[in-house]
């Protein structure tokens, strides 16, 4: 008996400590909320959790494929696709889009202490239980800016073939499953399949290395997303995404590149000259004028300061490739037919690249 206590005393220390947060308006008792995960340096909590501790209430839309949020001002919509709260006509801009982690929509801190403030028209008090677990030391978060820097600014090598690798990431992964549509699937399943068909298709034609981020249902880091792209071999870098929008009528393909240079813009004028493109903005026009040519639509070739894009000169694109709350679309995309022409399209669009890099 004696030995027992002694060994519940030893381990009571290396029991696991659970997340959680307590939240509740300014000059009321909190409530204690622990069915917390922590993502990326943030904390998330179920909104349907939140809500009723700060007085409010909403629902999940299936169909418009967000979660409405009734306020006195009317209704109040977020959605995972989107980074912004829209009231009305009005949209008020999120510090982090709210995430679909473990089937149910989250949200994190600076939306609690910001945005619900906004719709209660009070402070909210918000405190994290477990603070050391929600942020990365410094030195981690300038490591990972210099793996950035050093990943994305390679020097291409002066003989050898037009390309030498591919390095693709399907977004999301594991609990983080990004959209989720009105029927239950998944934008996670939908980019690892369109992944592993692209990298196949690339390895039969051109015969080079595929590197993939994730090859499961499984999460990364974001770092372990960059090792792929880390590989010296590595010219061209895709991401594979798709978005969701508030209204169910928008469709079509969205592509992301990093900026253009500022720098390189305004030394070109100086000189009376027009800046080249980048190639990240090459690559998106070949892509894009592929997949018209295949008859997908795409919006636009859009310039983004989003983190998953990186720094530097890997020619990089974000490819979303449709929208999940239009129902025509996600059927297009669950259909074998239409995700072999999309993956035909990206083809073209990344030979036609290569064979442009060659010229």
């Amino acid at each position: 008996m004696r030995f027992l206590f002694f060994l519940i005393l030893f381990l009571l220390p290396f029991q696991p400590v659970f997340a959680a947060v307590d939240v509740a308006l300014r000059g009321q008792n909190p409530v204690h909320l622990e069915d917390v995960y922590q993502q990326d340096s943030n904390i998330y909590v179920a909104v349907d959790d939140v809500l009723p501790a700060v007085g409010l209430s909403g629902y999940w839309d299936s169909i418009a494929h967000s979660f409405r949020i009734k306020t006195s001002r009317g209704w109040a919509l977020i959605s995972p696709a989107s980074s912004y709260l829209k009231i009305a006509d009005n949209f008020y801009p999120l510090q982090d889009k709210p995430r679909f982690i473990d089937g149910r929509l989250r949200v994190t801190e600076s939306f609690i202490v910001n945005q619900l403030s906004l719709l209660t028209g009070r402070s909210i008090y918000f405190r994290n239980l477990d603070p050391d677990t929600n942020t990365k030391p410094e030195d981690d978060k300038n490591g990972l800016e210099q793996f950035f820097a050093f990943l994305l600014n390679k020097k291409t090598p002066s003989s050898g073939p037009l390309l030498r690798a591919v390095a693709i990431d399907p977004g999301h992964g594991g609990l983080d499953t990004g959209v989720v549509s009105a029927s239950g699937v998944k934008e996670k399943e939908l980019n690892l399949e369109l992944a592993g068909k692209l990298a196949k298709k690339l390895k039969m034609r051109l015969g080079i290395p595929i590197y993939l981020s994730r090859d499961g249902d499984y999460e990364v880091t974001a770092e372990q997303r960059l090792q792929a792209a880390a590989h010296e071999d590595v010219d061209i870098w895709l991401l594979l995404h798709a978005q969701s929008a508030f209204g169910a009528e928008t469709q079509g393909v969205t592509l992301f590149i990093r900026p253009e240079g500022e720098g390189r813009q305004q030394v070109a004028q100086a000189e009376g000259a027009v800046a080249p493109a980048s190639e990240s903005m090459q690559l998106a026009r070949e892509l894009a004028k592929a997949m018209n040519e295949a008859g997908i639509e795409v919006l636009g070739i859009i310039p983004s300061s989003r983190l998953s894009l990186g720094q530097g000169n890997l020619p990089t694109v974000q490819v979303e490739m449709g929208f999940m709350s239009n129902p025509g679309e996600l059927e297009k995309l669950q259909s074998a037919d239409y995700q072999n022409q999309l993956v035909q399209a990206l083809y073209q669009g990344i030979q036609r690249f290569a064979q442009l890099s060659e010229e």
